[in-house]
């Protein structure tokens, strides 16, 4: 399982796959607001 710390913020989301988790961080990049994205493995 894993999050996502977005900006030094951990989001409450939990993704089952790595894939799932890198999908996520490459949205919130898009969306212009992440300036640091980080995987962490629960």
């Amino acid at each position: 399982m894993y999050q996502i710390k977005v900006n030094s913020v951990l989001m409450p989301t939990i993704y089952w796959s790595l894939t799932d988790a890198i999908r996520a961080c490459e949205a919130e990049q898009k969306r212009g607001c992440a300036v640091i994205t980080e995987i962490i493995h629960l």
